[in-house]
């Protein structure tokens, strides 16, 4: 849990983070909005083209050579964005992120579940593990600030892709499969092959109609909070502390 918990931090980092690099971007190149938050959807397009690839990867292998893979491509990646000098290489440069980051969700979520499968305290462990987030939230939207405030925007991206990488490189090494993967995989295997029921299908698209439209009205406010506030006056760390308190009051959303 703490391994996953720490993996699931870092997305913090990225998710909820973007918009405090909003306005410098903005300042810098002189970009529209809708320019400037179109480097973000790219992020995520790669998170969730990452997060299916991620998750058949992690129901075939161990947790901690994907997890480094991540560390990897996603802290690399973000570093590079300090050498951004258009919108196309910010683009670029934060899709690589995306692919890099989604296992991050996928695979630590999927490895406590097999961990604490049959477990009567399995969804709190799941619970612990999703907190990360707003943890990251919380701590990653004012340092972030500051270091923008501090040493520019260029050194910010290099010091968040930095903090990602070791992070998430300490969370592979303690990581670990479940002992009980294997057996598990070869039993429930017959099952996986069978054609899902109607039931399962439909349940299983309504529970991500309501996970997709829950996050698309959530990054829609996320990304622009920030520059939003500031323009009505607001200052940054006040803007960037509101960015960290969504976070904290996801945390007692996410245990209850």
């Amino acid at each position: 849990v703490l391994a996953c918990f720490l993996a699931t931090l870092t997305l913090g980092e990225t998710f909820w983070c973007f918009g405090v690099f909003f306005k410098p971007l903005e300042s810098e190149f002189g970009w529209s909005r809708a320019v400037t938050s179109s480097a973000y959807t790219c992020f995520l397009i790669g998170h969730a083209i990452s997060l299916i690839v991620g998750g058949r990867l992690g129901d075939r292998i161990s947790p901690r050579p994907i997890l480094v893979a991540t560390a990897v491509i996603s802290g690399t990646a973000i570093a590079l964005c300090s050498q951004a000098d258009s919108v196309n290489e910010l683009r670029l440069f934060l899709f690589i992120a995306g692919l890099g980051a989604g296992p991050m969700w996928s695979v630590s979520t999927s490895t406590v579940m097999r961990w604490f499968s049959g477990h009567k305290r399995a969804t709190l462990a799941l619970a612990l593990t999703t907190t990360g987030v707003g943890f990251g939230a919380i701590i990653f939207a004012p340092l972030i600030n500051h270091f923008i405030s501090a040493y520019g925007w260029r050194d910010a991206f290099l010091y968040v892709g930095i903090i990602m990488s070791v992070i998430v490189l300490a969370a592979a090494l303690l990581v670990r499969r479940a002992p009980q993967a294997g057996a598990t995989d070869r039993r429930s295997a017959p099952a996986r092959r069978g054609a899902p029921t109607r039931a399962m299908t439909a349940a299983f698209l309504t529970v991500t109609f309501v996970i997709t439209v829950a996050i698309f009205s959530f990054q829609a406010v996320n990304v622009h909070l920030m520059p939003h506030a500031t323009d009505v006056g607001i200052s940054d760390t006040s803007a960037a502390v509101a960015v960290g308190l969504m976070g904290a009051f996801s945390i007692p959303g996410r245990l209850v």
